[in-house]
This record gives structure tokens, sequence and C-alpha cells, in this order.
């Protein structure tokens, strides 16, 4: 179930938003519990029934570590890495096991048998934010949660399940205990889940359909000028599709009083690899800073060189691998750290970039394109030759298919509405947003704009067959 189908906006949504604000306060929790559950259910009874049981042993092991936080010995540290391990295993098995079998198979000819597993949507999140759980527990960060029901729902809440944001248990638990549901955050919510839905349905699918018809062809069959709309498209697709999700989820979490972390922050605006990342998937971002980066870096404090340089590019590496299991992923994971690392390299040595703002802003986002070029092939070979038709390196088959048969009026539009999105007007035009907001016609203002941008949205998604969140597989 997705949040821009008919059946989520018009029946799950209603009857949620309706039974939270009816049912006893004491009782809501229970409530969205069972909504989530059944929101997950959607996938099918067998992934339900894991998830569970997945919460549920990670509500034992934290358990676990809490009871032995004072012992002196040896438990603490193995009662702690046996509930990573334990998710990391499970994380590898129920999505990487085809992957693993792959490369065994090629690499030895040996037949494995294959194991079928179901698939867990958004297995990399809840798997995250479990670990995350389990480590802060360790550090004495947070206390076990020793309500299991508030542990379901931390893990289970379903504005956030499939594609986070990622969600710290301290957070999260936080505002279990004051959780207030009133107009203002209804209003709130809902003014956010309309900007998402729009991001999500007026340009992230429109935009898709022509990406998909443009990345089904074989890799040689394109253009120049085709190849690099086909690159240019996804580059929006994927930013309008995670965060116009991330937007609903936050305004679905307002709604329901809880506020998610923030997950993008204009990435499209970055001037260097680093500050990309600092802008893009920030929940991730931070996730891998704070539980991979940091660690190595303590753990390596005695090698001085090139040692934040190494640490950056094994952050990288594994957030490829994170994003799917092929070698595709990891290449593009690479192709971030080589530049994140370099410029770690250029800061501890306190160089500084002379190049104009526009120059290095141009070189940033070619570094973006390509790799997103790399992420939304179906291979590394396919990335690699769709690349060289980019830039003239390969020639491509007279197919007929020009740059015109792609770009009609329509998709010309939604760039150029895409491009606008992607600025900040709030921050350049300050006076005109700040006259607006002190004048008694902002809110009546603000209502018919969110009112007619929900009813376009809406019409979108009743004629619309194109519907599908990139960020769900991961």
């Amino acid at each position: 179930m997705v949040f821009s189908s008919q059946i989520f906006l018009f029946i799950f949504l209603p009857l949620c938003i309706i039974g939270a604000y009816l049912i006893r306060p004491d009782f809501r929790k229970y409530f969205l519990i069972l909504a989530s559950l059944a929101f997950f259910a959607w996938t099918g009874k067998r992934p339900l029934a894991i998830f569970v049981v997945f919460a549920i042993v990670n509500y034992g092991m934290g358990l676990l570590q809490g009871w032995l936080r004072d012992d002196r010995g040896p438990g603490k540290k193995i009662a702690n890495w046996l509930a990573i391990l334990s998710n990391v295993v499970f994380l590898l098995a129920f999505k990487y096991l085809p992957f693993f079998t792959e490369i065994v198979t090629g690499s030895t000819g040996t037949e494995l048998p294959k194991i079928e597993l179901p698939v867990l949507l958004g297995v990399s999140f809840f798997v995250f934010s479990a670990i995350s759980y389990q480590y802060d527990i360790y550090y004495n960060k947070i206390a076990p949660q020793k309500n299991i029901a508030d542990f379901l729902l931390y893990l289970s809440f379903f504005p956030k399940l499939l594609q986070g944001p990622i969600t710290r248990a301290g957070e999260f638990s936080g505002q279990l205990t004051n959780n207030k549901l009133n107009l203002d955050n209804l209003s709130r919510g809902v003014y956010r889940f309309t900007v998402g839905l729009a991001k999500k349905v007026i340009i992230a699918d429109q935009l898709g359909a022509m990406v998909d018809q443009i990345f089904a062809n074989p890799a040689t069959a394109n253009g120049v000028s085709v190849a690099w709309l086909g690159a240019f498209g996804y580059a929006m697709q994927i930013f309008f599709d995670f965060s116009g999700y991330t937007d609903m989820a936050i305004g679905l979490g307002q709604m329901l009083g809880f506020d998610l972390p923030e997950n993008f922050n204009f990435p499209y605006l970055a001037l260097n690899i680093s500050d990309f990342w600092r802008r893009w998937h920030i929940t991730l971002s931070s996730w891998f800073r704070d539980y991979v980066f940091y660690p190595l870096e303590f753990k390596r404090r005695k090698q001085k060189v090139f040692r934040t340089e190494t640490n950056t590019l094994i952050v990288f590496f594994l957030t490829g691998f994170w994003h799917g299991a092929g070698w595709h992923f990891i290449v593009w994971g690479l192709w971030h750290g080589l530049f994140a690392s370099f410029e770690v390299f250029l800061r501890a040595r306190k160089v500084k970039a002379k190049a104009p703002a526009i120059v290095r802003y141009l070189v940033t986002m070619l570094i973006v394109l390509v790799g997103w070029v790399l992420f939304r092939s179906p291979g590394l070979q396919y990335g690699v030759q769709y690349l060289g038709v980019m830039f003239g390196l390969i020639k491509p088959l007279d197919t007929g298919l020009t740059l015109t048969w792609y770009l009609n009026g329509k998709i010309a539009y939604i760039l150029v509405l895409s491009i606008l999105a992607c600025i900040p007007w709030k921050q350049l035009l300050t006076k005109p947003f700040d006259k607006l907001s002190g004048s008694k016609l902002h809110d009546p203002v603000l209502l018919v704009a969110y009112l007619i941008l929900l009813g376009f949205s809406i019409m979108m998604v009743m004629s619309s067959s194109y519907s599908s969140f990139i960020y769900f597989k991961f």
C-alpha cells in the first residue's frame, strides 16, 4: 500500500485519523500499533509474521542489554554484539542472499540450493532503526524500552515504516508520553502531506514514465541528447519521489501527534559532495556518521595517515551496498565516496577551493548526475555503456527515436516546474513572504492554494496508472 494509492487516501488514512482522534488517549498507541501492522500486512501475512518476530527478538535483546548494563565482565559486550550481529545477519539474509548466491555460483561454479525468502518491504529502514536502538542502549544513551507496546510502535509506526525517515528510539519514545492530537497539528500535517503528494504525483510520476521508457531501451539505443534527458529526468524523479514520500510521512506523523525528522534540505543546491550528503537523505547520512564513521574514527585513532579518508570511503561503500544488492549500487557508493574522501583530504590540508561557486556547483551536479545513471541502471555494464553514450565515448545505434519523441510539451513543463521547485524561494524572497505572513490574507490564500494543489493531486491519482515509490525496494 503506497501513500498515493486510492485505497490509502480514501479508506485507510481517513479511518486511521478518525480512529486516532476518537479513541481514548491511553488506548491510542494500541490503535496505532494495529493500524501500522495492518499497513504492513498489506504486503502479506508471512512478511508480517516475520516482522513481528523480529520486533519481539529486538525487544528481548534490549531488555537483556539493560539487565547487563552494570556488568563489568564480558557479558555486556557479548550481548551487544549478539544484538547487532543478529540484525545484520537478518538484513543480509532477507536482502542480499540472492546476490551472495550469484557471486558464489559465478566464482566457483558451485550451484547452491535456492532459498526462497519473502520480500520484506522497507527492510533496510526498520533494521537500521533496530540497530541504532541496540547501540544506544549499550552506550547508555537511552534506557531499554520495558513496555513492549511502546517498542512495537516505534518500530512499526506506519508513516516511517517502509521508507523512513530513519528515526532514533530516543527521539520517538520521548513523544509517546506527550502525544497530543489537536487541530493545529492536524492542519500542519495535512499541508505537509499535500506538498508531498503533489511532489509525487505531479512531478515524480510524470517524469518516471518517461525515464522508464528511456532506460528500457538498450544502453546504446539512445542518442546523446536522449541519454542526457533520461539522466536529468531521473535525477528529478528520484528527488521528488523520495522527498515527496518524506513530506507525506512527516505530515502523517504530525496528524497523529508525532514529529519525524527532516530528511532533505535542497540537495541540488550543494557546492560539493560532502554538502550534498548533508542535504540528501539526512537521516541515513547521520546514521552512518554516528554508528559507523565515528566508531571507525575512534578504533583507528592511532592511524595518522589517511584515516579519515579511508573511513569516509568505507562509509560510502556501505551506503551503496545498503541501497541494493548489485555491483552498480556499490560502484555508485564508491563514486560518491571517492570525491567525499578527496574533499576530506583537501580540508585536512586546509586547501580552499578557488573556483567560482558556479563552477563548483556545476561540477558537483555533474558528479551527482553520473552517479544517478549508475543508480538507475539495471546493472553495472548497462550503466557504463549509458555513460559512454552520454559523453560521446560510444556511438549510439540509429533507432530513429529522437529527443522530441520523449520531450513533449507536458514533460518540458514538468521539468521546468521541477527545477523551480528545487529553489528555496522563501529564503530568497524573504520580504514578500514576510509581508504575506503578517497579512490577514495569509491564511485564506494559503488554504486556497493548498486546496487547489490537493484537488489537482487527487485528480492525478485518479487518472494515473503509474505509482511506484523508488525507495520501497530498499
